[in-house]
């Protein structure tokens, strides 16, 4: 985690000090990736590892647009354990404008979450369920039309087992903490 923060400020510091000449269009379509940590805290334990994410979105205007963002974690099993997590988010975003270059966002919505576990030599079981995703962060427009952004995520929300009825429900907390690349069109 340590040598994520250093690149992640290393790049907003070299973004930061070049300029760019041509005044950018935040608004209209906009679609990307990101990279980061992934975390999954229930119940008094936490297991983080890997997280992949994809997002887009729309952008009506310099303040406010509409952002789905998902994302996924490698495995975060122990031994021969495997468990996934992930999300699926939809959000109205407000971004305020602090220069031509540098942008804060803030966004708050609906999302949907899942858990996979796989024990070894026992059934595979699912959690699934919905929350509330709350999420900030900071965006830099490199060009007209390629930004990067740092952000954080997070899920929060109740898990229902696909198998038990009601027996193994969950409260849970995912949250990714992400470097992510977009094109705005």
């Amino acid at each position: 985690m340590k040598r994520f923060t250093i690149v992640t400020a290393s790049l907003l510091a070299v973004f930061a000090s070049s300029n760019v000449a041509a005044a950018n269009d935040h608004t209209g379509f906009y679609v990307g990736g990101s990279l980061g940590q992934l975390k999954l805290k229930s119940e008094g334990s936490s297991i983080d590892g890997t997280g992949f994410g994809a997002y887009g979105g729309y952008n009506f205007n310099d303040w406010f647009g509409l952002e789905a963002n998902m994302f996924l974690s490698g495995d975060l099993g122990e031994g021969d354990a495997d468990f996934g997590a992930g999300t699926f988010a939809l959000t109205p975003k407000f971004t305020y404008q602090i220069n031509d270059t540098f942008a804060v966002y803030g966004k708050v919505g609906i999302a949907s979450m899942v858990a996979v576990a796989s024990p070894a030599n026992e059934r595979d079981e699912d959690f699934t369920g919905f929350g509330w995703v709350y999420g900030v962060g900071v965006n830099a427009s490199v060009t007209e039309h390629l930004n990067i952004r740092l952000g954080y995520d997070i899920v929060k929300g109740e898990l229902d087992s696909e198998h038990y009825d009601g027996d193994k429900n969950i409260d849970a907390d995912i949250s990714n903490f992400a470097l992510g690349m977009h094109y705005q069109f």
